[in-house]
């Protein structure tokens, strides 16, 4: 990529190479400057994207604009991942996100990914985001645990949650060439947001009474046993455990989950334990996604793919082949 040594911020942009390599080459720039990834080549028409990146201190501050796309780290580029790192994301636009739980993310919530797990996003509008690299060393000075905070969604209307998300989106790698503060105090601005969000997450969730989380336990594992059934609704499961369907719902709500998300996840853990399993490769795809609760076949394929990058047939096939592992 084009590369100025006398510029601290990096730039490059797909429109610099033919359209036919513009999905290529944003990959495997991507992969030098942040991380190693893999794109849905179903998005390759039109793609475009333009990214800037520089250093703040102890942060890589990464800006990316660019247009509708799917991304995967997966087993591959997991392997291909160097330094153990923290990134922190906001999106200008609603995005989706599987990264140890389903998740769906709206305009300037912020997601903490950890570089050890697999990860898919999708975004289906233009959009502008940001991403902070930290490593593990730096995240631990503001969070001894930081991996209890990888994965869940920060809402950027919470009360540290909004500060943080601000403080993130008006970062940019141009700061670097004429920063309005030391560069270390942007940095220790970063890290201690992070760990009042970190405080006020586990205030409400983590460090819930005993009452609060064993019922948050009792309806997951109700949900799990019901989500085959292709009708079963909120309604359903309070039912079955005695409760009010607000209950239910706030439950949820605390631990910034909702009931349609984990029950559409625990329909696609059943399909992905069943479509790599040799015992059920005679059961037919549609068939899987039926058993699992899915109501229609082309909901269920949608699922899967956004969760894998693959059809269920690719993905079954990739699986007995031994270059997939879900549950990794």
């Amino acid at each position: 990529m084009p590369y100025d040594k006398e510029d601290p911020v990096q730039r490059w942009s797909t429109a610099d190479v033919p359209p036919e390599k513009r999905m290529d080459y944003f990959a495997a720039a991507f992969g030098e400057t942040v991380y190693p990834l893999s794109m849905d080549p179903a998005d390759a028409v039109n793609f475009s994207a333009d990214v800037s990146i520089a250093q703040l201190g102890g942060l890589t501050v990464c800006k990316t604009v660019g247009s509708p796309q799917r991304t995967y780290r997966r087993r591959e580029e997991l392997a291909r991942t160097g330094e153990h790192t923290f990134h922190l994301v906001i999106n200008q636009t609603s995005w989706i996100a599987e990264h140890r739980a389903s998740l769906r993310l709206f305009p300037r919530d912020v997601l903490l990914i950890d570089s050890r797990y697999p990860i898919m996003t999708d975004v289906r509008t233009p959009f502008s985001a940001v991403m902070v690299v930290v490593s593990e060393a730096w995240m631990r000075q503001w969070i001894p645990s930081p991996t209890l905070l990888a994965g869940q969604r920060i809402p950027g209307n919470s009360l540290w949650g909004h500060p943080l998300a601000s403080y993130l989106a008006e970062l940019s790698p141009d700061l670097a060439a004429a920063p309005p503060l030391p560069l270390s105090v942007i940095a220790d601005q970063v890290g201690g947001l992070i760990a009042l969000t970190a405080r006020a997450l586990r205030d409400t969730t983590l460090d819930d009474t005993p009452a609060v989380r064993a019922l948050h336990a009792r309806i997951l594992d109700c949900l799990m046993q019901r989500c085959v059934e292709p009708e079963l609704t909120a309604v359903d499961v309070a039912a079955s455990l005695g409760i009010s369907v607000r209950t239910l719902h706030r439950s949820f709500a605390a631990a910034n989950q909702t009931f349609g998300d984990k029950l559409i996840e625990a329909r696609a853990r059943i399909a992905l334990r069943t479509l790599t399993s040799s015992l059920f490769k005679r059961v037919t795809t549609a068939e899987v996604g039926r058993r699992a609760g899915f109501q229609s076949a082309s909901h269920f394929a949608r699922v899967i793919r956004q969760r894998t990058g693959w059809t269920p047939l690719q993905l079954r096939r990739e699986a007995h082949a031994g270059n997939f592992d879900w549950d990794a």
